[in-house]
C-alpha cells in the first residue's frame, strides 16, 4: 500500500470520527476502518463513552475474517483496561496484520504503548501524521497536558462594535448562514457555557437546531446570586444543567433550582466575580475537551482579559446600529494571534486563536 492510499483511507477514517464529535468525552471521538487488497471491509467510530472503541466497532460490523487487513484509525489504539478492554488486544486476537494510525495518544497511559504491543506481536504499524488530524484532536491534546477544557468563545456584534441596543435591548445581529455554523459548532463542543444575565435577557434554548435534528448539551451556567428564571427554556432543552454560585447565594433560590434538576456548585468569589479558573477545573474535571461559551460582552471580556480563552470567534454584521451596548470596554490587542477571516453569507467571522 502506498502512502497516498493510506492517506485516502485516513482521511475517510477521519470523516467517521466526524460524527461523533462532542459526544464522547471523556472519550476522544475516534473513527476507524478494515481494508484489503485495496478494499473497504468495513468501518466504525466510537459513538459514547462506555461503549465500544472504533476499532472493536469496525470489528463487530465485519461480515468476514479481518486476517492479514489493514486497520485505519485517526487515534493509536488503546492498550489498557478502562470502561471497555484494550483495542490492541482485539486487533492481535482478529489477525489485522497493519495498522495505519493518524495521531499519538497524548494519554500517558497509553502514548506509545499501543503502538509498541502491536509491534509486540509482529503487527506492522504505521503512524501517519496528517495535519487535519492534528487539528482534531488538539483540544484532545490541551486537555490532557492542562486538565481543562479548550474554550471558545463567541460574540456576535454589528459593524460599529455593538452587541444589543440601547438598555441592552436583544437584536437579531447576523443572518441564517452565520447562526447555522452556531449550531454546527454547539454539536462539536462537549458542552456550552452561558451566564444567568445571558438567559433573563434572551430565553435562549441554548441547544443544537440543524434541520429536522435538534440535540440537548450539557449546559453551565455562571449565576453568582442564583438570579435564574425558574420557567427558562433551558429547563426543557439542555441534556444537563450545572449552575455556578456564590457562596452567599439565597438558599430558597438554591433549593427551587435543585427541584428542577440543576446542579448547583458553590464557587469560591473574587474582585471580578465567581472565580473562573476554579469554574473551568470543575469543567475539565467533568471530562469537557471543548467548551464552547454563548454569552454577552460581560463574561466573553471576563474569559479573555483573564487568560481562559483558547480560540474567539467575532461574528461581524455589515450594519451600524449607533447608539447601544459596545463589544469591548477596554483595549484590547490581538496582533500576537493567529487571526483568519472567513464570509457566511453577508456576516463575516474573524477567528482569533492563541
Amino acid at each position: 500500500m502506498n502512502e497516498a492510499n493510506d492517506k485516502a483511507f485516513l482521511y475517510q477514517a477521519l470523516d467517521l470520527a466526524k460524527i461523533r464529535r462532542g459526544f464522547c468525552a471523556p472519550n476522544p471521538s475516534v473513527g476507524a476502518l478494515i481494508v484489503r487488497d485495496g478494499k473497504v471491509l468495513t468501518t466504525g467510530y466510537h459513538y459514547a463513552a462506555g461503549l465500544p472503541h472504533a476499532e472493536i466497532n469496525a470489528l463487530e460490523n465485519l461480515q468476514e475474517t479481518a486476517k492479514d487487513a489493514t486497520i485505519y484509525v485517526t487515534l493509536e489504539p488503546c492498550c489498557h483496561f478502562g470502561r471497555t478492554p484494550p483495542c490492541t488486544n482485539a486487533l492481535i486476537a482478529a489477525g489485522i496484520k497493519r495498522v495505519v494510525y493518524g495521531y499519538r495518544d497524548p494519554n500517558p497511559i497509553i502514548a506509545g504503548k499501543g503502538e509498541e504491543n502491536l509491534l509486540s506481536e509482529n503487527i506492522e504499524v504505521l503512524h501517519l501524521p496528517l495535519p487535519e488530524i492534528d487539528q482534531f484532536y488538539a483540544s484532545y491534546r490541551f486537555w490532557h497536558q492542562n486538565h481543562r477544557p479548550f474554550i471558545t468563545a463567541k460574540l456576535a456584534m454589528t459593524l460599529d462594535g455593538k452587541i444589543a441596543g440601547p438598555n441592552a435591548q436583544p437584536i437579531q445581529i447576523t443572518a441564517k448562514e452565520i447562526n447555522q455554523f452556531t449550531h454546527e459548532a454547539r454539536k462539536r463542543s462537549d458542552a456550552i457555557l452561558s451566564t444567568a444575565k445571558t438567559i433573563i435577557q434572551d430565553d435562549p434554548q441554548l441547544n443544537v437546531r440543524l434541520d429536522k435534528e435538534i440535540i440537548a448539551k450539557p449546559l453551565y451556567i455562571l449565576d453568582s446570586h442564583l438570579n435564574l428564571p425558574l420557567n427558562a427554556q433551558i429547563f426543557k432543552t439542555a441534556n444537563s444543567i450545572t449552575i455556578f454560585h456564590a457562596k452567599n447565594a439565597p438558599a430558597a433560590r438554591l433549593e427551587a433550582l435543585q427541584a428542577l434538576g440543576a446542579n448547583c456548585i458553590h464557587i469560591e468569589s473574587t474582585s471580578k466575580g465567581l472565580n473562573l479558573t476554579q469554574v473551568i477545573e470543575i469543567i475539565g474535571k467533568a471530562g469537557v475537551h471543548d467548551l464552547w461559551i454563548e454569552a454577552g460582552s460581560h463574561c466573553f471580556n471576563a474569559f479573555l482579559h483573564q487568560g481562559l480563552l483558547n480560540r474567539a470567534l467575532l461574528y461581524i454584521a455589515p450594519w451600524a446600529i449607533g447608539a447601544g451596548i459596545p463589544a469591548f470596554t477596554t483595549p484590547i490587542d490581538f496582533r500576537n494571534a493567529q487571526i483568519s477571516w472567513q464570509s457566511y453569507g453577508k456576516d463575516v467571522l474573524c477567528e482569533i486563536l492563541w
